[in-house]
């Protein structure tokens, strides 16, 4: 697998990777990542595709995600910490 460029998009840091016939793009917000797959022949095969396809629209759906997954990591960690706590006997 090779980089094949990266960019910077709405504080969104993106990387296009290239490896049998095959592309990735890898978005990437403070500790998350989302990584789309285009397989040959799906329109997406250079730089210039790839910043056609990270259109307004797009960037906009994909903050949403990484605005989902944050809440959902944040979520977790929270019953985590809760869980853990609760495991110990109270001394005093």
């Amino acid at each position: 697998m090779r980089i094949i460029g990266e960019f910077d998009l709405d504080q969104i840091k993106v990387t296009v990777f290239k490896m049998n016939e095959r592309i990735s793009l890898k978005f990437e917000y403070n500790l998350l990542e989302q990584t789309y797959k285009f397989r040959d022949g799906s329109g997406i095969s250079n730089m210039e595709d790839i910043r056609n396809y990270c259109s307004q629209n797009t960037m906009t759906q994909v903050k949403e995600i990484f605005k989902n997954m944050a809440e959902s990591r944040s979520s977790a960690l929270s019953s985590l910490i809760n869980t853990s706590e609760d495991e110990f006997e109270i001394i005093i």
